[in-house]
């Protein structure tokens, strides 16, 4: 399992196996095709997420 938190805004993005969850005021899961596929989009979430600070003000 790979958690990812954003504390600023309270939320957290948890990848296990196929699915992620992503837990703030609200709550709702993403179920992948397949474990890959699942990999693939939260490497890309943790990416934009590492990138923010050079983009926002």
């Amino acid at each position: 399992m790979t958690v990812l938190e954003i504390k600023q805004i309270g939320l957290f993005v948890e990848l296990e196996n196929s699915t992620i969850n992503i837990v703030g005021t609200e709550h709702f899961t993403l179920e992948f095709q397949n474990e890959i596929l699942a990999g693939i989009w939260f490497q890309a979430l943790l990416d934009l997420v590492e990138t923010l600070p050079e983009f926002t003000l």
